[in-house]
């Protein structure tokens, strides 16, 4: 700027004393944003590329003309040194820019912006690397299957670090099926939030595997009951799995299967509670599963808003349906009947939810019941 400046005062001294350089700031800066944009678009041009020296000269022969322009809008009658002046000038400003090595953008980037990128990957690749240790800790900490009777363990898996719904959905969860088979201690959390990244394990594709891996060293695989709780926005290629800039890979449902086949759990309640959770019925049906989809393959589910306390299947089936439910079967009922009546009612495509129970696990989930100490009937409240 202090280069402009200065040769437009010079220009205005050659034009004569009494030249004001307002004058021809004022016309120069008027036309800089033009001629700016036509250089910038006629460098494109496969003419201009083709023939260089045509392109000099054709360069030159307008900037004498835009010169000329430019003088006469701001002192009238042009004197012939200003002119020969303002073209040396112009012609010598790539080399004085180049030689000085100046940044003329309008907007410069942050000096501290590739540091920052730095130390943003850096502390990424340290929590990367300490999620195997904390999924490991959190293992530790859930309470070991007794021969002989029949448990049920938790594990939340949170996908979507916003909005915090999923977070808040997932931990509710825990309640709920905590107070229905008497968890107590047999739960885990992997929780994606952008806020806070500390408190929960990351909920990711192989944070499950490791998490289902130990649950399994924990359990007895072949006759305790997995209650697996997935939230998060779906598509019809899965569950998102999202961290705000954490490169986190998504859940299909071929990812979910391998990771609960390797596990060798027998017993498997599956609940998802997504759009199109119903991509991962399927792959997941046998004897001993039971299968709660939010939606089926084709629709979305609704309620993922950040200011919600719970998606809406998440309010009718676990807050609404499941703690004064006689079984899981009746609590879907119940919550489907729910939805589709609120989805009415605010003039919504039906989400049609689906549930899928194998004999198997129709069995163990009476057994479970009956070993249990009669539940009572209560209300949750969401915590935020």
């Amino acid at each position: 700027m202090l280069l402009g400046l200065a040769a437009c005062a010079l220009v205005a001294r050659a034009q004569s004393r009494a030249a004001e350089t307002r004058a021809l700031l004022v016309a120069t800066l008027a036309v800089a944003p033009f001629l700016l944009v036509l250089l910038w678009l006629a460098a494109d041009l496969p003419v201009m590329r083709a023939r260089p020296l045509l392109a000099i000269i054709l360069l030159l022969v307008y900037l004498a003309l835009l010169a000329l322009r430019v003088l006469g809008a701001a002192f009238g009658v042009v004197r012939a040194r200003a002119l020969a002046l303002a073209m040396l000038l112009l012609l010598g400003s790539p080399w004085v820019l180049a030689t000085l090595n100046l940044d003329t953008r309008l907007w410069v980037a942050d000096d501290t912006s590739e540091a920052q990128d730095e130390e943003d990957s850096a502390q990424t690749e340290v929590l990367f690397y300490d999620q195997p240790a904390r999924i490991a800790a959190a293992v530790q900490r859930v309470r070991a299957s007794q021969s002989g009777h029949t448990a049920a363990y938790f594990l939340g898996f949170a996908g979507d670090g916003d909005p915090a719904v999923f977070r808040r959905e997932a931990q509710f969860a825990s309640e709920v099926f905590s107070a229905r088979y008497g968890l107590e201690g047999r739960s885990l959390l992997l929780i994606n939030d952008v806020e806070d990244r500390d408190s929960y394990p990351l909920a990711s594709v192989s944070g499950l595997s490791q998490a289902l891996k130990g649950l399994t060293a924990r359990m007895d695989p072949d006759n305790d009951v997995l209650v697996l709780y997935l939230t998060s926005h779906g598509s019809e290629d899965g569950l998102e799995v999202q961290n705000g800039s954490l490169p986190l890979a998504q859940l299909a449902p071929a990812d979910l299967q391998e990771a609960l086949d390797t596990a060798g759990i027998r017993y498997r309640v599956v609940v998802v509670s997504a759009c199109y959770a119903g991509v991962f019925l399927e792959g997941l049906k046998n004897d001993n599963t039971a299968v709660i989809a939010a939606a089926d393959a084709s629709h979305t589910s609704f309620g993922c808003e950040e200011d919600r306390d719970l998606t809406w299947f998440g309010e009718a089936f676990l807050k609404d349906a499941l703690p004064q439910a006689a079984s899981l079967e009746e609590a879907f009922q119940k919550a489907r009947t729910l939805i589709t009546q609120r989805e009415e009612a605010e003039h919504q495509t039906h989400s049609s939810p689906q549930f899928f129970i194998g004999e198997g696990m129709k069995r163990k989930l009476a057994t479970l019941e009956a070993e249990r100490p009669a539940h009572e009937r209560r209300s949750f409240t969401v915590q935020r």
